[in-house]
Formats: C-alpha cells, structure tokens, sequence
C-alpha cells in the first residue's frame, strides 16, 4: 500500500513480487538450511539429506498452517519460547565464564581502515541485515492493532531493541570461547561453545535448541506470508487466486503451497550465502525506496495526514537512503553473481505486471 502510494501501481507489483517470491522464500530456504544443519549435528548425515530434511521442515509447516491458523499460532508460541531457553542457556554460559577470573577477554585484530575493508564490511552487513529481517513483521497487521500510530512503532523500536541486546550478549558468550580468528572455521558456533563447556552432550542439547529455535522462525514466515499475498491479490490480478482461502480449511492453501515449492526449489540449487546474499540485495531497494518516499510524500502531499513522526528529518531518511544505495552498490561490485541473479528474478516481474494488467483490463 505504501509503496503503490508513492510510485504506482506498477512498483506495488514489483514489491509485491519480490517480498513473496525472492526475499521470504528465500528466508524459508535458509531457515530450512539453519534447521537442517543444526539436526545434522546431532544425527551425522550427508549434504545431500541435510538438504531433504531442510525441504522436509517446509512442507511440514505449510501443511500444518493449511490446517489451521491456530494449529500455525500453536507451532510458533511453543518454538519461541524454546529460542528464548536457547539464547538464555547462551548468555548465562558466557555469565558464568565471565565471573571466572580467568575468563579471557575477547580481543580481535584491529584492522587499518580501508577501501578492501569497508568493502568487506559491505559484504557483512549482508548477514546482519538478514538477521534482523524481521523487525517490519508488526507493520503487516497495523490494521488488526489498537492505537497502531502509537502502539506499532513501539513493538518495532522495542523488538529492534531487546533483539540488539540479546545479539551483542550472545556474541559476547561466543568471544568468550572461540577467539575471533576461529570463527570462519567454526560454522556451528553454539554447539561449538556448549562442546568447550560440557562436552558432546552439550553440543547435542544447544544443536536441538537452535534447530527448534529455526523450526519455530520458519514457521512464523509461512504464517505471515498469507497476509502479503492476500493484500497483493486485492490489487493485482495475476495474484488474486492466491490471495483466495480453501472452502475446507478457511486458510491460502493456494498461496502456502505456492511459496514452499519456490523455497524448496531454492534449496536443492542454492547454497546459503547465496539465497542470502541476493535476497537481501533485492528487498534493500524496495526497503531505500520506501524510506525516500517519506521525502517524496512530505513534497508532493503537503498537507496529508502524518499519523507516524519521522524522528530526525530530513537527515535521518537521507543517511539511510545514502548508506543503504552504498551497501547495494558494494555488494553488486563484491558479489556479482549472486546480485545479478536476484536482479534477474527482480526483472522477471516486469512480464508479470504486464500479464495482470491485461488480465484485469
């Protein structure tokens, strides 16, 4: 909606596009990745079957969303309590290392800065992003919300915020144990830790947590994505038979069926970083759009409604727009590959649009 406010119907579509179908199957994928890399610490199977059982843990938790939302709201109230265990075992290992002594303290090599360096930090901010890829979720139901002028933008800065914190003091717990030189090397990081404290055992009850704790974030992007494609549906009518519900079920089984098949795909012909690296390339130009559209409406729409503050403009919208056009660029320049191909999935869009537009006419 806001972005057809702004730009049209025809970028709408294109954001559209690109939220279902590039960047939350792709988080889908990469989540079933997270889950089924965490299960193959504890059971040691191959590659191959890593990538079954990532495509398993999909089709698992579209069928139960089909069933029934509430069976969907079950899954994820049960998984988020087991991620917040999870995290807290973490924090607490790194407290009691910490009141030791001889705890180390985390010390890194400090680089000189640099054109390379920044690059690299370009290329980082990569898996950054995506870790807090979230934090938009609670605008998808403003509709649904009491007071959402007031209440939505608190839900975002709080979960932006305690979601900070619990990072920096997990990270800290890794520091703690791993020194930074071996992180590259070490893929699975808590099991790592739990290993250095309690041995095998450890290992195998912090890779359940994490794999749960990926079970119970994928199945949350299965339940939401429904909302997306029903708002889609409503404009655009290559889309509107998505947006339809099961006369059975009362769920978009169409819809849910849809985004895990082009998830699994994603996840027997791509690796991780990949699905990553291009995903979140994508949804950054629709994120940098977005934020220069608050410029663009305070223009072209002086006198309209502004029910949500801007904290700090112009500045604030201007830095963001700035560093995030300097992050894309980066990584295009240092991934061009994996950029291209998402640009490329971008593109395909264009037909699309075309395609709904006649059927509508």
């Amino acid at each position: 909606m806001y972005i057809r406010e702004i730009y049209g119907r025809f970028w709408s579509f294109l954001f559209g596009w690109t939220k279902l179908f590039i960047e939350r199957t792709g988080t889908m994928a990469i989540l079933g990745f997270l889950f089924a890399e965490y299960v193959r610490r504890v059971l040691l199977y191959s590659e191959t079957i890593s990538r079954v059982v990532a495509a398993c843990a999909i089709l698992l938790l579209t069928l139960v969303n089909i069933i029934g939302v509430r069976w969907g709201t079950v899954v994820q109230n049960v998984f988020t309590g087991l991620k917040i265990c999870a995290l807290g075992i973490l924090i607490a290992v790194g407290l009691g290392m910490f009141s030791n002594a001889a705890a180390p303290i985390p010390e890194g090599p400090v680089s000189p800065m640099s054109l390379s360096l920044v690059q690299s930090m370009g290329i980082g901010l990569v898996f950054v992003l995506w870790t807090y890829g979230g934090w938009t979720e609670a605008a998808y139901v403003a509709e649904e919300v009491k007071n959402p002028t007031h209440n939505v933008p608190k839900a975002i800065v709080r979960g932006v915020v305690l979601t900070t914190i619990l990072y920096l003091l997990v990270n800290w717990s890794y520091l703690l144990f791993i020194p930074v030189e071996r992180l590259p090397q070490t893929p699975l990081v808590a099991s790592s830790v739990m290993e250095d404290l309690l041995g095998s055992s450890g290992a195998i009850f912090i890779a359940w947590m994490v794999a749960c704790s990926a079970f119970g974030a994928l199945n949350g992007y299965i339940l939401t994505g429904a909302r997306i494609l029903y708002a889609l549906g409503k404009d655009h009518a290559l889309f509107a038979k998505l947006g339809t519900v099961d006369p059975f079920f009362r769920t978009p089984a169409l819809a849910l069926w849809t985004n895990a098949l082009i998830a699994i795909g994603l996840v027997f012909t791509k690796t991780f970083d990949q699905i990553m690296t291009y995903s979140t390339v994508v949804i950054s130009i629709f994120f940098t759009m977005a934020v220069f559209g608050l410029i663009v409406l305070r223009r072209t729409k002086p006198k309209h409604p502004r029910p949500y503050r801007a904290w700090g403009y112009p500045l604030t919208p201007l830095l963001f727009c700035l560093t995030m056009i300097g992050f894309i660029l980066d990584v295009c320049i240092k991934k061009p590959t994996e950029s291209a191909f998402g640009l490329i999935f971008l593109a395909v869009g264009l037909p699309l649009y075309w395609l709904s537009r006649r059927r509508l006419g």
